[in-house]
């Protein structure tokens, strides 16, 4: 039997991309060790519920030590909004990815999460919007692209309906990645 490939994903928010990925884990040969926020947030009593060690801090260092001790080979940024720090992403190169609400390079960089991307997205005029999975890089949102999935753009989307289905698209984009990834690393 294969060894599940171990991931830590790192969230600020609901939690609900997290979700998918503790839902696909089987399906595509990884495993949630551990799942780490800089803050209290639902994606904390997520990982709770389902029996995965957490970690609720800001401290790199401990963080660093909590990825070491819980065998993490790869770590993914699922709605985490911190910016990590240069270290981590030079020590952890090429085993950090994010998922990102719009077809980068547009619409990333600072500022450039949650509703904001999709209201700059119709701001735009854009056709077509999607998500991104990428390598995580010391610039934000920088990194080299990994996979993308597009969506259409609809003359009736708010940035509300536009991001509920780039959020659709995103779950099941980055579980595949995951697994895709695993016979790599």
């Amino acid at each position: 039997m294969k060894t599940l490939f171990n991931i830590a994903v790192l969230a600020s928010g609901t939690g609900t991309t997290l979700q998918a990925l503790i839902d696909n884990q089987a399906l595509h040969g990884y495993h949630v060790a551990l799942v780490v926020a800089n803050r209290p947030c639902t994606a904390l009593e997520r990982a709770q519920a389902a029996a995965i060690p957490t970690l609720q801090s800001k401290d790199w260092e401990a963080i660093d030590q909590a990825l070491t001790d819980n065998h993490v080979q790869l770590i993914v940024l699922a709605g985490f909004l911190a910016i990590l720090p240069e270290w981590i992403c030079q020590k952890w190169a090429q085993r950090i990815i994010n998922i990102h609400p719009s077809l980068l390079p547009k619409h990333g960089g600072k500022g450039m999460y949650g509703i904001h991307v999709q209201e700059a997205v119709l701001a735009a005029g854009d056709t077509e919007a999607g998500c991104t999975v990428h390598y995580v890089s010391a610039e934000v949102d920088g990194g080299n692209i990994i996979a993308q999935a597009t969506v259409e753009v609809l003359p009736d989307d708010t940035p509300e309906t536009l991001s509920q289905r780039v959020q659709a698209e995103e779950k099941k984009l980055l579980p595949r990645i995951i697994g895709e990834l695993s016979i790599n690393l």
